[in-house]
């Protein structure tokens, strides 16, 4: 026989450092539930990439500008969607027009000039604004396609892309931290249809309020209202689902306004010296859309699963370790502790238990002190 090194595990029994260490286990527990059932910890997810196509539709023969208050102080224009859209091709950003200042500019240098003392060739000399009758009448035909690029490569399942012709999609508002749903898009096969005032709405936003800091009201000053397609397919409870589904965002863009100067070339007035030149410049102001998407899909992942239990075994050992430590000399009695786990073994991996004086009213498992000692150990 010869002499070597044993392991030894003392086993403590103490009121405070058991209960503890319980309470403390059965959180890791539960944490790692949560993380797995309600955080879906077991997926792996990719951000969206996908596409928006927007076309505005009005007008509304139901629009009486008798009936608009704000047609009572100034002048209002029925308008139908080429006058209110700008531009007018398709793009993620669109202006909604809600007002609109059509300035008349004669040119006061000459076209083959070199040099012009004023500020501007050209000179305003007569000029009308109006705003936009019944712009809450208008209306946004949405449609919008997304795909998790790499998934969809990798396994050709169509449940990592989609249109909106085929998704479920809602509009929701936020407000006080509340969510509300406006509106439900089933998967019909159709476009989704928002009315300007379903957008107004989903802001927070009237357009005859004044923002801070401007004196006339956003139907004529304009604001940037941010729109958000958000993306998800881990609404089930085993996820992912079998179809994406999404929800419309709108955000007000706080003091932010927006206008737009539009220069209309006329031309050559050919009954006046050829020198004389006029345009109309418009200048708009509205709603102006920014339109992005995001949100991400989820794939089921080994590895993101494993990833998550492991989480769960560190912990448990930090909480050990930290048991450990306050056993050995934080505890009144962690003289007696340290002793049992210092004491020479009888045999290879002796456990020794060790007790509290008030053990006996109640004490709770705490764990395993482990060490090693010297002991007698057989030749193999």
């Amino acid at each position: 026989a010869a002499l070597g090194r044993t392991n030894k595990t003392v086993l403590v029994r103490d009121k405070v450092l058991g209960p503890v260490y319980l309470a403390t286990s059965v959180l890791i527990v539960l944490y790692i539930v949560y993380r797995i059932v309600f955080e879906k910890a077991y997926l792996d997810y990719e951000a969206v990439s996908g596409s928006v196509k927007l076309v505005l539709t009005g007008f509304s023969p139901g629009i009486n500008m008798m009936r608009e208050d704000y047609c009572h102080d100034m002048t209002c224009r029925l308008c139908d969607e080429h006058d209110v859209r700008y531009p007018n091709f398709d793009t993620r950003e669109v202006l909604v027009t809600t007002y609109v200042r059509e300035a008349r500019q004669h040119r006061v240098c000459q076209r083959n000039a070199t040099e012009c003392p004023f500020k501007s060739p050209y000179q305003t000399v007569a000029w009308d604004d109006y705003l936009v009758a019944g712009i809450q009448h208008f209306s946004l035909n949405v449609e919008h396609s997304v795909q998790a690029p790499t998934f969809f490569f990798l396994t050709q399942n169509k449940r990592y892309r989609g249109s909106s012709r085929n998704m479920r999609g809602r509009l929701v508002s936020h407000k006080n931290g509340a969510v509300k749903v406006l509106k439900e898009f089933p998967a019909n096969g159709e476009v989704d249809t928002v009315s300007i005032k379903e957008v107004l709405e989903a802001a927070g936003l009237d357009l005859d309020h004044v923002l801070p800091g401007h004196i006339r009201p956003i139907r004529m000053t304009g604001t940037i209202i941010e729109c958000h397609i958000h993306y998800f397919n881990d609404y089930s409870f085993f996820a992912p689902a079998n179809k994406i589904r999404y929800e419309y965002e709108f955000f007000a863009g706080g003091r932010t306004v927006e206008s737009i100067d539009e220069p209309v070339h006329l031309g050559v007035a050919w009954r006046q010296p050829v020198d004389f030149e006029e345009r109309m410049l418009l200048t708009r102001s509205g709603l102006k859309l920014v339109w992005t998407q995001d949100g991400a899909l989820g794939k089921f992942s080994f590895s993101v699963l494993l990833l998550t239990l492991a989480t769960g075994a560190v912990l448990f050992g930090v909480v050990r370790c930290v048991g450990d430590f306050a056993a050995l000399n934080l505890m009144p009695r962690s003289h007696v502790y340290g002793e049992a786990l210092l004491e020479d073994a009888d045999s290879a991996g002796e456990t020794k238990m060790v007790h509290t004086a008030s053990s006996s009213r109640g004490g709770g498992d705490y764990g395993s002190l482990r060490g090693q000692s010297d002991g007698a150990e057989s030749d193999p």
